[in-house]
């Protein structure tokens, strides 16, 4: 049961989420004596949802700052968090089933799980995005029986 979306249901995902949360998303880019790291956050059903995306070499450099044992996987190029929050009382929400899809321009895609990370509050996983220009981040996230989608463009220049 780790694959409770079909790729037919990603397809679908890929049409509600840019339709109606792409206008909803803002972005943050932190500045040059912070991490590098693209920030995007949407309001899906009463979740907030953060978008956090990191080239692997500043992730690297994070981890080891955070003194974190983790390899990072080989044959990508950035690292993708989601954190889920309660939009009203602002609590993290840890027992997500949390699918990512992202689309990279030419329109091939990557579907993974992401796996929770109890330390950091998030879920994440490792992806490819080795050309520039814009991809789509999607995810599907069951909390309990419901199901919900969230997505966001990032632009790799």
């Amino acid at each position: 049961m780790r694959k409770f979306v079909s790729f037919s249901g990603m397809s679908i995902l890929s049409l509600l989420c840019f339709t109606s949360l792409s206008l909803a998303q803002h972005s943050h880019s932190h500045g040059a004596s912070a991490m590098k790291m693209d920030t995007k956050e949407v309001i899906v059903e009463g979740v907030k949802v953060t978008f956090q995306i990191m080239d692997n070499k500043e992730h690297k450099k994070m981890l080891k700052d955070m003194k974190m044992k983790e390899d990072i996987e080989p044959g990508t190029t950035h690292n993708i968090t989601v954190i889920l929050k309660d939009e009203k009382g602002q609590k993290e929400i840890p027992n997500a089933q949390v699918n990512m899809k992202v689309v990279d321009p030419k329109g091939k895609d990557q579907i993974k799980t992401l796996k929770y990370e109890g330390e950091m509050k998030s879920y994440d996983a490792y992806f490819n995005l080795p050309e520039k220009g814009k991809y789509q981040v999607m995810i599907l996230f069951k909390i309990g029986e419901e199901k919900r989608t969230a997505g966001i463009y990032y632009e790799v220049k």
